[in-house]
């Protein structure tokens, strides 16, 4: 259950202020794709010529099934920017376009590369006016702009308040009827630890664990909306995952200590790293707990 990269329109607009923050103001020349579409680009740069089409594809995806996705797009818009030729002069004016680049959360395979150079030896075909004598194709990464993200992740947009919806006993019950094998690991995990000494203690940390799952899932679907923050969240939550596991098997305290301790760390770096109100950091420190207690990263002696 790891938190997907941004997909659809979420990644465009996290795209948008990667791209801004990069080139800076008007240089990133923004195109709104109302009423007749893209032409086969998101943005252009009007110096440079590097001319960006976003693509966020929902995810999870297998990279064999990310590769045919991410070729598609490819071969659509730049169909799009050979055969939309008399509305691109018109954008472009002046600007010489030197790059095509499909701009995407990641991409994993070298076919990509190699069909982008077959889409670079199409568009030079068409010898269109636009078109720069050093024209190519290619694929960019979020990687590319980790100086941008990072710069973006430390600037706060301000108060804003997330209501996502609160879990009922109905989507408790329904979420554990779908999922027996994750109702046993925390049932399992429940019975190391030693405050839980009855059944009905037991029943009552499952019923709180899967709430706090839920609560924390619709917290995170919300933030969604302010991707930069999302972004950042996912980010800590997996350094901290990564820790996690062998913490925990060599860890001496008892369950209830580490689990304690767990919770401490991610909410201290959360509160360091993001720019949060308190209510939400709270939701999302208690949503990481009972995901990594479900998925077994959080595990007792």
């Amino acid at each position: 259950m790891d938190e997907l990269p941004l997909s659809g329109n979420d990644w465009q607009e996290w795209a948008d202020k990667l791209l801004q923050r990069h080139y800076g103001p008007g240089e990133y020349q923004k195109i709104p794709d109302k009423n007749k579409g893209d032409a086969g680009i998101e943005g252009f740069t009007v110096s440079s010529g590097h001319a960006y089409q976003a693509y966020g594809p929902e995810e999870p995806l297998a990279t064999k099934e990310r590769y045919e996705k991410q070729r598609i797009k490819i071969t659509n818009d730049i169909k799009k920017f050979i055969n939309n030729r008399n509305v691109l002069i018109n954008i472009f004016g002046e600007t010489k376009i030197s790059k095509w680049i499909l701009f995407v959360p990641k991409y994993d395979s070298k076919e990509l590369i190699i069909h982008a150079k077959k889409k670079t030896e199409d568009v030079i075909r068409a010898n269109l006016p636009y078109v720069a004598s050093n024209f190519r194709v290619c694929v960019e990464d979020e990687n590319a702009f980790l100086v941008e993200r990072d710069e973006l992740l430390s600037i706060g947009i301000g108060k804003f308040v997330l209501n996502p919806l609160s879990s009922s006993d109905q989507d408790i019950s329904g979420w554990s009827e779908t999922n027996n094998s994750l109702v046993e690991v925390i049932d399992d995990k429940s019975s190391r630890l030693s405050k839980l000494d009855t059944p009905e203690k037991r029943r009552e940390f499952r019923k709180n664990i899967i709430k706090l799952f839920l609560d924390g899932q619709n917290m995170l679907e919300d933030l969604r909306q302010h991707p930069q923050f999302y972004e950042q969240v996912v980010q800590i939550k997996s350094h901290r995952e990564k820790f996690l596991a062998i913490e925990s098997m060599t860890a001496s305290r008892n369950g209830m200590e580490f689990l304690n301790s767990s919770l401490e760390k991610f909410q201290e770096e959360i509160k360091a790293q993001v720019k949060l109100p308190p209510s939400t950091v709270d939701t999302l420190k208690w949503e990481a707990i009972a995901d990594w207690i479900i998925r077994c990263p959080l595990d007792f002696q």
